[in-house]
């Protein structure tokens, strides 16, 4: 039961958030060599690529390679992690990575630990949350000197290399990442099904704060290892 309704969970924030073609198709991930593990699947990350709302992973599993997608989160090329469930969707196709998966794994979130504990869950249940705060009842004024997060992607290559001011909702927060702290924002505005900017700063902000950054935007940013950001808010300060 409780699987199911991860499924469920997964497969209508998919629908909520990614614009799908009517030819694609869904189905159960069913690997019979992770059916003894409770439905746990255990993979090594191969390649990373940033994609808005989502993360998407080229890993391994068992000598099966195949790409998934899980609620953007920042993971190590060459580690290890693990997940449960899945969702399988063919045909579908990413506006934002410009590609088309024959099929391709959504799931909720993925974990260092192949045991599910208390700390995991947590983690998990704020990334099933993640990808659903597009807040259509938020409105957040255009900051001064700034611009909207629609404005800003529907004409990112404008902007690329440019200092912009950016103005929305913390959403997300990971600290201590690759020595700097990641930022995600919304501010009740979207553009083709993007809607949450991924901020690199040295400041520090909590989930929930309403918050104008001042930064460069850079695009296509390769991290090494396969790590790619479709767009970043790089070198960030808070505008007081």
């Amino acid at each position: 039961m409780k699987n199911n309704l991860k499924f469920f969970t997964v497969l209508f924030s998919i629908l909520l958030i990614v614009g799908c073609k009517d030819k694609q198709n869904y189905s159960k991930i069913n690997n019979a060599a992770t059916a003894a593990k409770s439905d746990v699947h255990k993979i090594v990350v191969k390649e990373a690529v940033d994609g808005g709302n989502y993360t998407y992973l080229n890993v391994d599993e068992n000598g099966q390679n195949y790409w998934m997608a899980v609620a953007s989160i920042p993971v190590i090329v060459g580690d290890t992690y693990y997940y449960d469930g899945g969702m399988v969707m063919k045909d579908f196709e990413s506006k934002q990575l410009n590609k088309t998966f024959d099929e391709i794994v959504f799931v909720n979130t993925v974990r260092t630990t192949e045991v599910l504990t208390e700390v995991a869950t947590e983690a998990e249940n704020q990334h099933v949350a993640a990808p659903a705060v597009i807040e259509n009842d938020l409105k957040i004024e255009r900051p001064k000197n700034g611009i909207s997060l629609a404005e800003l992607f529907s004409a990112k290559k404008s902007f690329s290399g440019k200092s912009i001011i950016v103005k929305g909702k913390v959403v997300k927060v990971n600290n201590g990442i690759m020595d700097k702290n990641w930022v995600h924002i919304v501010d009740g505005t979207q553009f083709e099904n993007q809607s949450d900017l991924t901020i690199t700063t040295m400041e520090t902000v909590n989930i929930g704060d309403i918050v104008t950054f001042k930064g460069i935007i850079v695009l296509d940013k390769d991290f090494g290892q396969g790590y790619v950001y479709d767009i970043l808010l790089e070198e960030a300060k808070l505008v007081k």
